[in-house]
């Protein structure tokens, strides 16, 4: 009798958890209205440099840590040799567009020549955080060329303050056995790490559509863009609504740290040469042209975190615990970040929600609802240790930075791994908090009923 009357009651202590922590708010969807910010290079008056107010430039001619050739000059500049000031390597067309422009200067030293370019960026002048990003652009192509649109984050040395390639190109390398050629481009978040390299890299090659081309004349430009979000990145080409690449803080190798909920500016240049692209050659273009429509930048209209529920973490006899969580929100409010964390370093949890590009993302383009598998499992090297079961939370993040999150309690009893039976750990405070079960008389019954008796392991 006492049992049937400590069950109900956790049943109903449960439901009352799960209900209060859900956090159901009104939602709507995605939308992102007018540009925040832009360039959309439109000066009359052929030549004319980039506006000063949005644009500044790196200069010289170091090799940039890829060993590439060129020398970065800034618009209208001399210096340093051999910039040429009526010759300038970014400027605008007078017809809606920036050029930023590579030139052979000169046959030496051969076979590569010497060469010149330009590396724009905000830094200093406007800087990011979160949103749409998006250029539109045509791409040269040619041996060595190397054209890229991307980001860096404004806080430490490079790798700490992280790095978003929003689009990169280079040429198909000779054999064919690697490289990109006209027809793919390259996105990568890079991030510090505590290995041996220092730093971690995730990385996508995608395929334009049908066989596009990154020089072709239709469409005028391809767009390339990035939706960026607490702990997740999007990337897509042409079609904000289909991105190829996601990429979540759950992605990050256990060594690295995810550094992207901080402030970046741009960055837009044409390299020549170095270790990825390889050396120019006799055939390569000079001048080569990117041809920048426009950037801009959107701020997402606000989405609200969604409506999450779940049934208690249920423990198999190998003590991995796993339980479906249910996830609702309106039609068209775009992917969705979750994140599953613990209280304690002794258990993983990990979120699979089935999402064929990331699993750690549910998708509310054209569904209502959606579900994710949780499992909960011992930590890699800590098997052997006798400690209770944690709390879980759940928390989901939406493009806007909107954000929910539940508390899921564990259904049993504490584990032991000598599988001893006794009473690893008392059900304290931090726990009775974690799940937000305020009767503390009756879950210490119910956990006093789980505990009592037995030398096997796990829950039961």
């Amino acid at each position: 009798m006492a049992t049937t009357r400590v069950g109900t009651v956790m049943a109903s202590a449960v439901a009352l958890v799960i209900s209060a922590l859900a956090l159901v708010v009104g939602a709507k969807a995605q939308e992102w209205g007018a540009p925040v910010w832009s360039d959309e290079f439109n000066s009359s008056v052929k030549g004319a440099p980039p506006d000063a107010s949005k644009w500044t430039f790196d200069v010289g001619g170091s090799g940039w840590g890829n060993h590439e050739l060129e020398v970065y000059c800034a618009a209208g500049a001399a210096m340093p040799a051999p910039c040429d000031a009526t010759n300038p390597n970014a400027f605008q067309d007078g017809e809606g567009h920036l050029i930023i422009r590579a030139v052979r200067v000169s046959d030496e030293p051969a076979p590569a020549g010497t060469w010149t370019s330009a590396r724009m960026k905000t830094l200093g002048l406007k800087d990011f955080q979160y949103g749409r990003m998006e250029s539109c652009m045509k791409l040269p192509v040619g041996a060595g060329l190397w054209p890229a649109f991307w980001m860096l984050g404004t806080v430490g040395k490079w790798p700490d303050g992280g790095e978003i390639d929003i689009m990169e190109n280079i040429p198909q390398l000779q054999g064919g056995d690697g490289g990109l050629g006209p027809t793919k481009v390259e996105s990568t978040i890079h991030g510090p790490s505590s290995s041996a390299k220092g730093l971690f890299s995730l990385t996508q090659i995608h395929s334009l559509t049908e066989g596009q081309r990154v020089d072709a004349t239709k469409p005028a430009c391809h767009a390339y863009g990035a939706i960026w979000s607490p702990f997740m990145i999007e990337v897509y080409v042409d079609d904000w609504r289909k991105p190829f690449y996601i990429r979540t803080a759950a992605d990050v190798p256990p060594e690295g740290r995810w550094v992207f909920n901080a402030a970046f500016y741009f960055l837009m240049n044409l390299a020549v040469g170095g270790d990825w692209p390889g050396p120019p050659d006799k055939s390569t273009p000079s001048p080569a042209d990117v041809v920048v429509d426009y950037v801009r930048v959107y701020q997402a209209a606000a989405v609200a975190g969604p409506k999450l529920s779940a049934t208690p973490v249920k423990i198999n006899a190998g003590g991995v615990g796993e339980t479906v969580l249910q996830v609702s929100a309106a039609m068209g409010s775009g992917l969705m970040y979750l994140s599953c964390t613990t209280e304690s370093a002794d258990y993983v949890c990990s979120v699979d929600s089935g999402n064929a590009l990331n699993h750690s993302v549910v998708d509310f383009r054209t569904q209502a609802t959606q579900t994710a598998k949780i499992t909960l499992k011992r930590a890699p090297g800590h098997e052997s240790k006798d400690v209770a079961y944690p709390g879980i939370r759940v928390t989901a993040y939406t493009v806007s930075g909107g954000e929910s999150s539940i508390a899921i309690p564990i259904e049993g009893r504490l584990y032991s791994a000598a599988g001893r039976g006794e009473r690893v750990q008392e059900v304290g405070d931090d726990f009775v908090e974690m799940v937000g079960i305020v009767h503390e008389e009756s879950v210490g019954g119910v956990f006093e009923h789980f505990h009592a008796g037995g030398g096997d392991s796990g829950l039961e």
